[in-house]
């Protein structure tokens, strides 16, 4: 609780636009507050202490909500000499050479508090390292365009790895230019890894959420383009997971891993 006191009390701090009328002495009321203050943050420098603290909150915590080792993930089918995996959870407990993030195109995290998405999620499991990290990327590229991906550190996370990939978003009916995006943001992933010896990756539902492309047609996309690219990188990866957090996209996926890999 004193970690997460200090953690506080410097945010708000350091924030004089920041009105906390009263913090709340419930533990989880104050985990709520304080990812809500990291999620807000700008990419600004912040003190070693602060980062000393905070790793070692962060460490705890996720230690707590229990780490999953990757070989630990039932094999679903081997396709050339990777397997191919498919697993419902939370991708912030994998313990993997690299997890994909879902992005945006500013590329610095989601600035909601406590936003429900994959990019809100693993900037908070990991720390504010990774938006700082993600700033000095993205001062370089100025954009993250949609169907390209970057690479930084997992800090906190029991990943090594993050990449970080844009989806396309849909406004009204999927165009063939909004499929090849989508159909990118696997590829490119999959080359960054490969570039950085990665060999075990997990993959989220990219676009599906609050970028609206249709479930059914993007677990398609996913699944074909991975195997169109293990068609020319066959000995490559190890083990490569489809990460799916809800039950209708875990049976969409499965389903659509029957009809294109074949089931074992």
């Amino acid at each position: 609780m004193e970690k997460l006191d200090f953690l506080i009390n410097y945010l708000i701090k350091e924030n004089e636009s920041i009105e906390v009328k009263e913090i709340q002495q419930n533990t989880s009321d104050k985990k709520r507050l304080y990812r809500s203050l990291c999620n807000i943050r700008e990419p600004l420098p912040i003190s070693e202490k602060y980062i000393k603290i905070e790793n070692e909150f962060l460490k705890k915590e996720n230690t707590n909500k229990g780490i999953v080792e990757s070989n630990a993930i039932i094999l679903f089918i081997k396709y050339k000499e990777s397997q191919i995996c498919l697993w419902k959870g939370d991708i912030t407990t994998l313990k993997v050479d690299a997890i994909v993030n879902a992005a945006n195109s500013q590329g610095l995290g989601c600035f909601i508090p406590c936003h429900k998405c994959i990019d809100n999620a693993i900037h908070s499991a990991s720390g504010v390292q990774l938006k700082l990290e993600c700033n000095k990327i993205m001062q370089k590229i100025e954009i993250l365009q949609t169907g390209k991906a970057f690479i930084t550190n997992g800090d906190n996370l029991p990943s090594k790895y993050v990449i970080h990939t844009v989806g396309p978003i849909i406004y009204e009916n999927v165009t063939e230019k909004e499929i090849l995006e989508l159909k990118n943001c696997y590829i490119n992933s999959l080359e960054l890894a490969k570039e950085n010896n990665i060999k075990t990756i997990a993959f989220p539902c990219i676009s599906t959420g609050e970028f609206r492309f249709p479930k059914e047609l993007a677990s398609k996309i996913a699944i074909e383009a991975i195997k169109e690219y293990l068609d020319t990188n066959e000995k490559y990866f190890e083990r490569i997971i489809f990460n799916v957090f809800s039950d209708e996209d875990y049976k969409i996926c499965l389903n659509n891993l029957g009809e294109i890999y074949g089931r074992i």
